[in-house]
């Protein structure tokens, strides 16, 4: 029991220091980092009901075949080490590795407590070859990939029978005679198949519900910020699919479930989840929905459609140690995706930032032989006239009307970033040169001809823009900002409202 207590307490402590791995170590360990106070104030409540359970006597068994697993890896991939966490002889066990230096050793023993905490998989490229681990709390695996650049499948296939393993720890982990929360624990651990992304424990929730229940189901959480708009964010597949996305009024059951931390049922024709769509089934308006609780406050709802199930049931018993479990998951999912999304976006806009945009043309240039990509800078003009004419509220909304026009503008496989005060960047992979010159000409007409309002008055906006192109205007990928910002500099220079092509040859 001892040992076991101080196993915990070190897991957790590795959040902290991974702060001094560095960021190539993880392509999104920053993001962990950026909220690591939130992040592990809700990591300890979401993990409280496992560490309940599982701070016993009862052994844990060690799966046979990770030393064969490691083995066929090593045939298969050139693993040349691999960790397991969650053992019951120490911290953390090590095959193989004979070869492997100190330090990335220790580097690599930590990914897999980092996994076993955070539940994501994780792929690290270093000299000395490709991390890979998953977990799922208490437990976690990793190996080294002899080779550094391992392709992304050879790493999903290593992520698959990793997963495999884990859940085979998880499962040992279930006493033959345990009690029905305890398994209902270990059936939602495994369906998430070790994930802790938002959108993997949701759908995972959702579809054990609807295996305990026969019946559709959907998930409703309460998002961040000052509004805390509530949304369906998963939905089973007996569900209406169409619900997925769908806002949730205030006056819903569902809504009133989540503010009063109690399970609504609704009543007669009433929807649980507000105003439907137009067509929906009359049979998916009527349905029971429980709070999701972090703690002492309600982050969502599960809502279990049809008629309401019998309090004294089972299958009551079932579904409650399921909201139970879910809530605690779902709390520790959302913060890390919400510190995901404040570390890639900007604030104001919604739009990447600039730490995004970078981290894209650092991705580009590592292809082998990039091909073709455009970079579009556009400025608003004069826009600090605008701030100190009609005030700084109204030069956020004139930021906010450019970025829709911009996201308007492009595919989804293009990117688009605030990268300054009113500076922009529209980020074109795979498109050359002529084509990102048309797309920046129909950009700067779009800003020119929309109509942008402050307080009932419309106000002209233009902007101006510089593009440069790989290879055409630049012989290195990296060079692609500063080429840009030549340009669009030319622009201003040259009258504004206009759009500059970058100089060839550099």
């Amino acid at each position: 029991m001892k040992q076991r207590v101080v196993w915990v307490g070190r897991a957790l402590a590795v959040l902290g220091l991974t702060a001094v791995i560095p960021a190539v170590f993880h392509a999104h360990l920053y993001a962990l980092l950026a909220a690591l106070g939130g992040f592990v104030a809700g990591l300890g409540l979401a993990l409280g009901p496992l560490v309940r359970e599982w701070l016993t006597e009862r052994p844990v068994a060690r799966p046979s075949d990770f030393a064969h697993l490691l083995d066929l890896l090593r045939r298969a991939h050139g693993a040349r080490a691999g960790w397991l966490v969650g053992v019951p002889d120490g911290d953390v066990e090590v095959a193989g590795g004979d070869d492997v230096s100190r330090e990335l050793r220790r580097r690599g023993s930590a990914l897999a407590q980092l996994a076993s905490i955070d539940g994501r998989a994780h792929v690290a490229r270093e000299a000395g070859g490709t991390f890979v681990a998953v977990g799922d709390f208490p437990f976690g695996a990793g190996v080294l990939l002899a080779d550094q650049h391992a392709q992304p499948g050879v790493a999903e296939a290593v992520v698959d029978e990793l997963r495999r393993l884990v859940a085979a720890m998880r499962l040992s982990d279930v006493p033959e005679h345990g009690d029905r929360g305890e398994l209902v624990a270990k059936q939602l651990a495994t369906m998430a198949r070790g994930a802790q992304t938002l959108e993997g424990v949701a759908k995972a929730g959702v579809e054990l519900a609807q295996q305990f229940t026969q019946r559709g189901v959907a998930i409703v959480l309460q998002g961040a910020g000052p509004a805390q708009t509530l949304q369906v964010v998963a939905v089973s597949t007996g569900a209406d699919q169409r619900l997925m996305g769908h806002a949730v009024p205030v006056a819903a059951p569902a809504a009133r479930s989540i503010s009063a931390a109690v399970p609504v049922v609704s009543r007669g024709e009433e929807d649980v989840f507000g105003a439907p769509p137009a067509d929906r089934r009359r049979r998916d308006r009527a349905g029971t929905a429980y709070p999701l609780m972090d703690g002492l406050f309600a982050i969502g709802a599960l809502v279990v459609t049809g008629a309401p199930i019998d309090s004294d049931s089972p299958l009551a018993e079932q579904l409650n140690r399921l909201v139970v479990e879910l809530g605690s998951r779902l709390a520790a999912a959302r913060a890390v995706h919400e510190a995901e999304q404040r570390a890639v976006l900007d604030p104001l806009t919604g739009l990447r930032n600039r730490r995004e945009l970078e981290r894209q043309l650092s991705r580009h240039q590592r292809l082998a032989g990039p091909p073709p990509a455009t970079l579009v800078y556009l400025d608003l003009d004069r826009f600090k006239t605008l701030n100190d004419t009609l005030g700084h509220a109204a030069g956020d909304s004139a930021l906010r009307h450019v970025a829709g026009i911009l996201q308007a503008a492009i595919r989804d496989k293009d990117l688009v970033a605030r990268i300054g005060g009113e500076e922009f960047a529209v980020w074109m992979p795979l498109t050359p040169l002529v084509e990102g010159l048309e797309v920046a000409e129909r950009i700067r007409r779009a800003v020119e001809t929309t109509v942008w309002r402050w307080s009932g008055s419309a106000y002209p906006l233009t902007a101006s823009c510089g593009v440069a192109g790989y290879p055409d205007s630049v012989g290195d990928v990296n060079n692609l900002r500063s080429a840009a910002d030549a340009a669009l500099y030319r622009a201003k220079q040259a009258g504004r409202n206009r759009v500059e092509k970058a100089a060839g040859g550099g």
